[in-house]
């Protein structure tokens, strides 16, 4: 029986020793995974080589909150906002002083800017006032020579109705 035993670890020694160091190496970083905290690490230990745009799926490039009548509430990347009115009711035109060229961007209406669209009935009260709809967006590239790009959002009340609402938008890069 003890013959048989040494038999078989000795034809599958590089088996087992290849089992002992997986299960050593996982203990291994799980352990550091537990034991490093932001406290540990030191300034300028994060380079910007670490932080190449190739390895991150993408990054911020713009973003702005803007209220109906096109007023820009906060932002980052210099918007300038041009309100459409005719005949785009609800349509805006954002340039921006960064470039967005070959950006996505994503934009929703903002209900804290925007006035509501519909009321909503609440047991126990009347009904309470909401703000109901979409806004979709595309990235314009430059078109000439010193233009950065610019972005158009249009914003659309819940039927599907053109209608000016505040809206967030960011551009993605």
């Amino acid at each position: 029986m003890t013959s048989s035993i040494l038999n078989y670890l000795r034809h599958h020694a590089l088996a087992a020793a290849a089992f002992v160091c997986s299960i050593l190496a996982l203990a291994g970083s799980s352990y550091a995974a537990f034991t490093i905290s932001g406290s540990q690490i030191r300034n300028h230990t994060i380079n910007p080589v670490k932080l190449n745009p190739k390895f991150i799926n993408g990054n911020v490039r713009a973003w702005a909150i803007v209220a109906p009548n096109g007023k820009v509430i906060a932002s980052a990347g210099g918007p300038k906002v041009t309100p459409q009115l005719t005949p785009d009711v609800g349509g805006y035109l954002i340039r921006w002083n960064v470039a967005v060229g070959r950006c996505s961007t994503v934009a929703s209406v903002d209900s804290a800017s925007s006035p509501s669209t519909e009321r909503v009935p609440e047991p126990g009260s009347s009904s309470t006032p909401f703000t109901a709809g979409y806004a979709v967006a595309s990235t314009l590239g430059p078109f000439r020579r010193g233009v950065k790009g610019s972005t158009f959002v249009q914003t659309f009340e819940q039927a599907g109705q053109p209608t000016q609402l505040g809206f967030d938008v960011v551009v993605v890069c």
